[in-house]
C-alpha cells in the first residue's frame, strides 16, 4: 500500500511509504535532479576547508602540468620547424662532394613531416663522415588498435644507398624498432643488427625570456624534457648501438 509524501521546503523529503512506493511516486522521481543542485548548506561548507581541497589542488597541478607540457612541445616543434632543411634538396649536394662513407648502417630518427634528421647533420659537421647505409627511420602512429605484419614496414630507395623507412604502428602494439627493421628483408634491404647505430637527436631545452610561455613554466618544462623517456629505451633498441647527439633548442 503506498502512502504520500510531505516534503520540507529546504527540498529534503520526509516519506513514511515503503520502498516500491517511493520510487514508483512521479513526484519523487521528479524531485531529485532538483535536489542534487541545490548549493551546499550548513556542514556542507566547511568540507572543502578540512579535507576537499586535497582532490582540486591534485587537479589543479596535474593539469597545469599536463598543459605545460603540451605547450613546451608546441614550442620545440616550432622552432625545429624554422630550421629545416628538405631531405631531397639536402641529399643532391652532399654527394656531388661524395663525403667519406664508412662501412655498417647509420639509422636517423626522423619525425613525421620532419626533414634532414639534426642528428645527422651534427654528425656530418662534427665527424665529416657518412655511413656506407643510410636509413631515415620515421614511426607513424595509426588510428588503429593493431596493425598488421604486413603492412607494417615501408622502404622508399632514395638513391645513393639512402633509404627511407616507414613504420606503423597501432595503439596496441608494442614499439620495438630492430624487431621492425629485421622485416625490411622482404623488401629487399637486408640490416646486419650488429653492424646498424642508431643515431639520436637528444633535445637539451632551453628557457627564454619572452618567448611562448612564462619563465617558471619553461624552466618547469626544460626539467620535465630532461626527465623524459629515452626514445631508445621506448623502442627496445639495444642501448650499445645508441649514439645521441645533443642539440640545444630555445622556446
Amino acid at each position: 500500500m503506498r502512502q504520500d509524501c510531505s516534503f520540507a521546503n529546504d527540498a529534503g523529503s520526509i516519506c513514511s511509504a515503503s520502498p516500491v512506493g517511493f520510487w514508483k511516486d512521479p513526484h519523487v522521481i521528479a524531485s531529485r535532479p532538483v535536489q542534487s543542485i541545490n548549493p551546499p548548506t550548513g556542514r556542507h561548507r566547511y568540507r572543502i576547508p578540512l579535507v576537499g581541497w586535497f582532490p582540486l589542488v591534485l587537479g589543479a597541478v596535474a593539469t597545469l602540468v599536463m598543459t605545460t607540457w603540451k605547450e613546451g612541445r608546441h614550442l620545440v616543434y616550432e622552432n625545429l620547424q624554422r630550421h629545416l632543411v628538405p631531405l631531397h634538396d639536402f641529399l643532391q649536394p652532399l654527394f656531388i662532394g661524395a663525403p667519406i662513407r664508412v662501412e655498417g648502417t647509420a639509422v636517423f630518427f626522423r619525425a613525421e613531416g620532419d626533414d634532414v634528421p639534426h642528428a645527422m647533420l651534427h654528425n656530418l659537421l662534427h665527424n665529416k663522415i657518412l655511413h656506407e647505409r643510410t636509413v631515415f627511420l620515421t614511426v607513424k602512429n595509426e588510428d588503429l588498435p593493431r596493425v598488421p605484419s604486413s603492412q607494417r614496414v615501408q622502404v622508399e630507395n632514395l638513391g645513393h644507398n639512402c633509404y627511407q623507412v616507414n613504420i606503423h604502428y597501432g595503439f596496441m602494439d608494442e614499439r620495438d624498432i630492430p624487431q621492425a627493421l629485421s622485416q625490411c628483408k622482404e623488401v629487399g634491404l637486408d640490416l646486419d643488427p650488429m653492424q646498424t647505430s642508431y643515431f639520436i637527436a637528444r633535445q637539451n631545452v632551453i628557457p627564454r625570456v619572452g618567448s611562448g610561455m612564462a619563465l617558471w613554466r619553461e624552466a618547469l618544462f626544460a626539467t620535465m624534457s630532461r626527465n623524459a623517456r629515452d626514445a631508445a629505451d621506448y623502442y627496445r633498441v639495444q642501448a650499445n648501438r645508441v649514439i645521441e647527439l645533443g642539440t640545444q633548442v630555445e622556446i
